[in-house]
């Protein structure tokens, strides 16, 4: 994986651009749909048939940032007390690493993270290495 970037307007869209291809995964569905390839690595924006002309930033090996904060205050992080690993941690509302690390969740421990972020909407998660791909979905609540 080169770079990941989340839709502002389809927000369970997901763009993955590798060195073979780029493709849009449906991250409600986990529909994979592969498109022609359509970045700018100076610019960090990257545009995919299916999603009109919306223009997506991206982020992953020539920099960038997904979202790291969602709506409701959770946050994520990134944080190598075991370098050279990385660890990608998923800190819950008003819950700091630093102080609470037993209430956080250690989403990816890698030696090579690319990129990771929330999705506009906060439902969805990603965390991308120079091998991997996780995507993470928000629970829904029944009443």
């Amino acid at each position: 994986m080169l770079y990941l970037g989340f839709s502002n307007v389809h927000m369970e869209k997901l763009i993955v651009i590798s060195s073979q291809k780029q493709s849009i995964i449906d991250c409600k569905t986990n529909e994979k749909t592969y498109c022609g390839e359509n970045y700018d690595e100076a610019d960090l924006i990257a545009l995919a048939e299916g999603l009109g002309d919306e223009i997506i930033p991206i982020a992953g090996e020539g920099g960038g940032g997904l979202r790291r904060s969602s709506k409701e205050g959770n946050l994520l992080d990134a944080a190598a007390p075991f370098w050279p690993k990385e660890l990608v941690i998923f800190m819950p509302s008003s819950v700091s690493w630093y102080s609470q690390p037993e209430k956080c969740t250690v989403l990816l421990e890698d030696y090579e993270i690319k990129a990771f972020g929330f999705s506009r909407c906060g439902n969805y998660m990603a965390v991308g290495t120079s091998s991997t791909l996780d995507i993470f979905r928000k629970q829904e609540t029944r009443m």
